[in-house]
């Protein structure tokens, strides 16, 4: 136990050597302040870190307006009842909630399950001879295939669907693997569970979503907070990057974060998950698209549409937005309802604004 404390100890002390080089500031200089912070706001150095407070171009005040994570779970609670919170937390029925409510959304083209399972015109989507005959009515087209619960982008794939004249081929887009019907089927058999999934329609993003990197659906995540009655606001955000080949743009799967300037849409350097330390980068590691300094078309519109969409969930007063930009405009790929409150340290979210939200709305 001795040994493990002393590892991490040690770990941590590398840590903030190595960003005090990078910041520019003396490593006693990097210690005293991140001690400083930690025992003022009850977060960890390596929050101090991420959020790269001591760089030179982080604001002293913005210090301050994070907050630990007790207090961020408590105002959530009150602010999103936990009750309410599987509504979205199911992919299934979070989909019928959005075509309830018309917030635009990629379309659900069908629920496979061996029992209850449909397409979107209802029929039955029950079987491997069901679903063969489904899937031949989109060939020539790609589908994005996904678990009903999960994080991170685990168990998502785009699908291409193509026909040799006689056979079906499925293949998946970004790793170029083969897939027939039934080990479509088996990807998503769990232990002592019926095998099911959702398909959905695959998003054709705007050219300019496009342009920071082509196979991957690329997403804005905005910390979205009604604070006053029917009232919403963006309180901060980043654009999230697939890497290239990639399909899902998660920051688990190696993706970027830029965060975004909330005035002009503006991105600001972007960051990874791999290492603490923000890397600043300014254009695409993998073909060099330019990143930083790009300003995101319809931002306004953008933000409304986030503002919106909040105030529409039921029983919902905060919430991490997942967005992509279409030609057509705007659309909702999901809603985290209990977003991880490091996203604030990505993209410098003064998470102290859910704590405010949620005094107010016990005294009233």
């Amino acid at each position: 136990m001795i040994a493990g404390y002393i590892n991490r100890l040690n770990d941590t002390l590398a840590m903030l050597k190595k960003e005090a080089q990078l910041a520019g500031i003396s490593f006693p200089k990097m210690v005293w302040q991140t001690c400083w912070f930690c025992l003022k706001t009850r977060l960890g150095p390596r929050y101090f870190v991420v959020a790269g407070m001591a760089r030179k171009n982080f604001k002293e005040a913005d210090k301050w307006l994070h907050i630990s994570a007790s207090k961020y779970y408590n105002a959530l609670d009150i602010l999103n009842p936990p009750l309410y919170r599987k509504i979205t937390q199911s992919k299934l029925s979070e989909k019928a909630l959005y075509q309830l409510l018309h917030i635009p959304t990629a379309p659900m083209l069908g629920y496979f399950h061996p029992i209850v399972g449909v397409t979107n015109s209802g029929d039955a989507l029950q079987t491997v001879e069901s679903l063969q005959q489904f899937l031949q009515q989109h060939i020539g087209s790609t589908v994005m295939v996904k678990p009903l619960e999960g994080f991170g982008g685990a168990g998502v794939l785009a699908i291409a669907i193509r026909s040799d004249g006689e056979a079906l081929q499925l293949q998946s887009v970004g790793e170029q693997r083969p897939y027939s019907v039934e080990k479509l089927i088996s990807a998503y058999q769990q232990k002592g569970r019926q095998p099911e999934f959702m398909l959905e329609a695959y998003i054709q993003q705007s050219a300019q979503f496009a342009s920071f990197n082509s196979s991957s659906l690329n997403t804005l995540r905005l910390w979205v907070l009604e604070t006053t009655p029917h009232k919403a606001e963006v309180i901060g955000g980043y654009l999230r990057i697939g890497r290239a080949g990639k399909v899902i743009d998660n920051a688990s799967a190696g993706g970027i974060m830029c965060p975004v300037d909330l005035e002009t849409g503006e991105l600001q350097p972007g960051l990874i998950k791999k290492t603490p330390h923000r890397d600043e980068i300014c254009q695409h590691p993998d073909h060099g698209a330019l990143l930083a300094g790009v300003l995101l078309e319809q931002w306004q519109s953008i933000k409304q549409f986030a503002e919106k969409v909040l105030l529409s969930l039921p029983h919902t007063r905060f919430a991490g937005l997942d967005i992509t930009m279409t030609e057509q405009g705007p659309l909702l790929i999901e809603s985290n309802v209990a977003p991880d409150k490091d996203g604030a340290a990505h993209g410098n979210i003064p998470s102290i604004k859910l704590r405010y939200a949620a005094r107010n709305l016990c005294v009233k």
